[in-house]
């Protein structure tokens, strides 16, 4: 765990799953100023004691923090909304309406999760309830200081938080890791993925002209000129489902996933900068964008049966 002092008010947790090559698990956001006290993504339930110390050394009291915001209901975002909320008693949980019945009752969520990442999940943490007079949706939150945009596509519960000059926004955007001189970044499409539904939700997030806007990714950091990324976003998402398709009738093959790489590599110049990425991270990369491209893989799957 590190924190990283983005902007005066604004603190990238970086968390990190113990005895792992996860040492970037996730960049859970923290925003604090006299008046607001909120945070983006707490991860899951292995981190919170983590999380909890870096609150603690921020000087964020049980009373302080006012807000959780949600920005999906998967694991390794929300799995540990439960047992956060146990020690700040005031602080309200905001996630989409369909995001709401995994994190109340998640068994759902738990099983899903250990099928799509297997063992992975159990590093993660089971899931602790969230109690139903803790969590609910609202459109605007904070007297309308922050503002939701749903965001599809990722999940069917996600949406992305604008506040001030920030874009909270979760996976909508994919992944995004730190390069010295370099830009690495990728979709971020897991099972089940829909296309039209992932370039509507980056459409939507463009119309809203952010170039001046600051991008808080979920995985990882905070960028300048939001609207820059986002057009990235929406390039990848293309030329991934193009590479896919083209190579879709090989997928039985052994070495699929290499033909898919060495092809992504080729025609994305964003994701080719992943060997300049340090060996750990770049081994877990390859283990998520395994499951981004199953993702994929099961969109075509569908669309041809149409």
């Amino acid at each position: 765990m590190s924190i990283i002092n983005a902007t005066p008010n604004l603190f990238d947790i970086r968390l990190g799953l113990k005895g792992t090559d996860f040492t970037s698990l996730l960049s859970s956001w923290v925003y604090k100023d006299k008046d607001l006290c909120f945070l983006v993504d707490p991860g899951p339930t292995s981190v919170i004691d983590s999380l909890k110390q870096a609150l603690d050394t921020l000087g964020i009291s049980n009373t302080e923090l006012k807000y959780i915001l949600v920005s999906h209901a998967h694991i390794d975002h929300a799995g540990g909304v439960g047992e956060l909320i146990k020690y700040f008693p005031q602080a309200q949980v905001i996630c989409h309406p369909r995001g709401i019945k995994h994190l109340v009752n998640p068994e759902k969520l738990w099983k899903g999760s250990l099928k799509v990442l297997g063992e992975v999940a159990k590093l993660y943490g089971e899931i602790t309830p969230v109690p139903e007079d803790r969590i609910k949706y609202q459109e605007f939150v904070a007297n309308g200081k922050i503002e939701v945009i749903e965001t599809l596509g990722h999940a069917p519960h996600h949406q992305s938080y604008l506040f001030d000059r920030y874009l909270f926004a979760g996976e909508a955007a994919g992944v995004n890791i730190s390069i010295s001189g370099n830009i690495f970044t990728r979709p971020a499409t897991p099972p089940v993925f829909n296309y039209e539904i992932s370039i509507a939700s980056i459409q939507k997030l463009l119309a809203r002209n952010l170039a001046d806007y600051m991008i808080c990714y979920g995985h990882f950091g905070l960028k300048e000129n939001a609207e820059f990324y986002l057009k990235i976003a929406q390039e990848q998402l293309t030329i991934w489902v193009e590479v896919i398709e083209r190579l879709f009738e090989n997928r039985g093959q052994p070495n699929f996933f290499n033909q898919v790489i060495e092809e992504l590599k080729k025609k994305d110049k964003y994701f080719s900068s992943i060997g300049l990425i340090d060996k750990d991270t770049r081994k877990k990369e390859y283990y998520f964008v395994g499951n981004c491209i199953k993702g994929i893989e099961g969109y075509i799957q569908k669309k041809k049966m149409i």
